[in-house]
């Protein structure tokens, strides 16, 4: 008993270190799989994949991506509807691209469409930034 209370620090840091571990097992399946520029080209060329942009209007001023739906972030549950519609016209289901400033809001929005039954939902890591910066289409919007 006397080892517990001399290393209670060291302890809570090893319970600590272990739930971290646990933690992507635990979560697995539960939101977007990351997902690099080529691996999104290759998507939307050979899979019809649909290609969400959830930034804000003021941030699509800078292009976009021509291929892609603007869906602000906050606006996702509001569409749901159409998007389950845009993805379900083939024999099965065409995977969901999310695509942000930067990648990090496209995790928390791969979690409400895994929710609404989207099956296949990739995140694209670096978000918009990172098409640009891998010389991919945009497009000035009106």
């Amino acid at each position: 008993m006397q080892f517990f209370i001399d290393n209670i620090i060291l302890l809570a840091a090893a319970f600590l270190s272990g739930g971290l571990l646990l933690w992507p097992v635990v979560t697995r399946g539960s939101s977007a799989i990351n997902i690099n520029t080529l691996g999104a080209t290759q998507l939307l060329n050979n899979q019809d994949a649909l290609l969400i942009d959830l930034r804000e209007a003021k941030e699509t001023a800078r292009g976009m991506a021509p291929q892609a739906m603007h869906v602000p972030s906050d606006a996702l549950a509001a569409q749901m509807e159409e998007i389950k519609k845009r993805i379900n016209q083939g024999k099965e289901q065409a995977p969901v691209i999310l695509m942000c400033q930067s990648g990090w809001r496209g995790m928390k929005a791969g979690r409400l469409l895994k929710k609404a039954g989207v099956a296949a939902v990739f995140n694209l890591e670096g978000g918009f930034d990172a098409w640009q910066q891998a010389g991919l289409p945009v497009t000035k919007r009106s």
